[in-house]
């Protein structure tokens, strides 16, 4: 999982829009631990992770009449445990819930739930919920300040307070009610695939005692997901009478489950608590995965690729141990000896735009002529499969100017910038890439189209 890819999130939530929503969301008193998801996405991007809830959600997805290439799944670094869904279908997870949650069934749960929102359209049913709830808010608000600026103030206080308080209740009890909806269809959609809902009501065991608490000491995914005891009493009810309901994981996928905890925690952690928590005497593949990476991260190369070739002797087909392996050696300035562990890595799993990225970044930066073409069309394979490997969109700006091709490398630049929501940068490129690239040509035409997305509507839209 490399850690120079992740970026900060803008493309749902503008700073005006987030603004906005913040204030309405504050006037209900909605605490900003279920806010900061929503306003700081730090992301990241993991094939193996990536891959690994792609296997868990297709067969969700297409159970809920949802065509699994339109949603996308996105991991949020955040060592708070929560999911949600946000701008239409798009699945947000955040690291700390993947690595506390031990079992697919638990993942594939959440997953269900949240699909559940998408197809019972709640997010937009839930944004006008939000309006009606903020509308009193703000009435009761107005009223009380009025009176309070009439020499009324303990009245006008009542009044704010009273109003806030109510409007929260509306919102929350509407919240609730769309829980429970999401529950039952995720439940739904696990029994169309014949799988368990046991590990759906799994996760709301877990956070069943803590409407009760204060807060600031809920999980986030307790303020975002309203429990309520009549929500589990619904999903045991359903789930006694299921005939999937004692349906067990396949051992393979409790192992790649493992290994991708691992894989998140080694990197995600300090290198200090990972060998805390996974001492030498730990010989699982989780434990041996999570110390190979704290040592490399450490900068214990050499004991870092001893972890990992004993990895990849004991499963040679795992494409992800040779990306890692790859990743240590470019990472140390070995970019020549980093590319056969990616080659390998490509060869093994050919439709993951993500590791040809990695191929080719270690077969430019060799400097070997000899690559300069295989890595220009790796890269170009590797976003026309994912365009928002914003990484993937420089090393292709640098293979299109080691071929003096200027045009094509101000477009990738462009492409750069836009998907990062570097709304200046893009408007230089997408500039530049129009003047080079000849008119009437796809590159032309593509960069006309950056240049209308992001160009200044109003005079100062640049200055921060």
């Amino acid at each position: 999982m490399p850690a120079r890819l992740p970026f900060t999130f803008h493309a749902w939530i503008t700073r005006r829009a987030a603004a906005r929503l913040l204030a309405v969301l504050l006037s209900l008193g909605v605490l900003m631990g279920a806010l900061r998801p929503a306003f700081a996405l730090s992301l990241i991007r993991d094939a193996e992770t990536e891959e690994l809830l792609r296997t868990y959600a297709t067969p969700i997805f297409a159970a809920a009449g949802l065509n699994p290439r339109s949603v996308n799944i996105y991991l949020v670094q955040d060592n708070q445990i929560n999911a949600f869904v946000a701008g239409g279908q798009n699945v947000f997870f955040t690291t700390e819930l993947l690595l506390e949650f031990n079992s697919p069934a638990e993942i594939k749960g959440v997953i269900a739930h949240e699909v559940g929102h998408i197809a019972g359209g709640h997010l937009a049913r839930a944004q006008d919920a939000m309006k009606g709830s903020g509308a009193l808010a703000i009435a009761s608000l107005v009223l009380g300040m009025g009176a309070a600026a009439m020499g009324q103030a303990d009245v006008g206080m009542g009044i704010m307070t009273g109003g806030m308080q109510v409007a929260q209740r509306n919102y929350l009890a509407y919240g609730r009610s769309q829980e429970s909806s999401a529950d039952q269809a995720g439940a739904s959609f696990l029994e169309a695939t014949g799988q368990s809902a046991a590990g759906l009501l799994e996760v709301m065991h877990r956070f069943s005692g803590q409407e009760a608490l204060n807060a600031p000491n809920q999980d986030p995914y307790v303020l975002t997901h309203p429990m309520g005891s009549d929500r589990i009493r619904s999903l045991e009810d359903r789930l006694e009478s299921s005939p999937f309901r004692d349906q067990k994981e396949p051992p393979e996928l409790i192992e790649a489950h493992l290994r991708m905890q691992g894989k998140l925690y080694g990197f995600i952690k300090p290198y200090a608590q990972t060998f805390r928590k996974f001492p030498a005497k730990d010989t699982s593949v989780k434990a041996r995965y999570a110390r190979a990476i704290a040592h490399y991260r450490r900068g214990d190369t050499e004991e870092g690729l001893k972890e990992v070739d004993l990895l990849i002797a004991e499963d040679p087909r795992n494409p992800y141990y040779y990306e890692l392996k790859g990743q240590i050696l470019f990472e140390n300035g070995r970019a020549r000896e980093a590319i056969a562990p990616h080659a390998r890595a490509v060869g093994l799993k050919p439709d993951i735009p993500l590791l040809r990225v990695n191929l080719a970044q270690a077969m430019l930066s060799s400097e070997d002529k000899a690559f300069q073409k295989p890595a220009k069309e790796s890269l170009e394979l590797a976003m026309r499969q994912d365009p928002e490997i914003t990484f993937g969109w420089h090393q292709l700006a640098i293979a299109y100017a080691n071929e003096g091709q200027e045009g094509m490398a101000a477009l990738a630049s462009a492409e750069r910038s836009f998907r990062s929501d570097d709304r200046r940068d893009a408007y230089i490129h997408s500039q530049r890439a129009m003047k080079m690239l000849p008119v009437g040509s796809p590159g032309n035409f593509r960069a006309q189209d950056i240049y209308d997305m992001v160009k200044p509507k109003h005079r100062g839209d640049f200055i921060e």
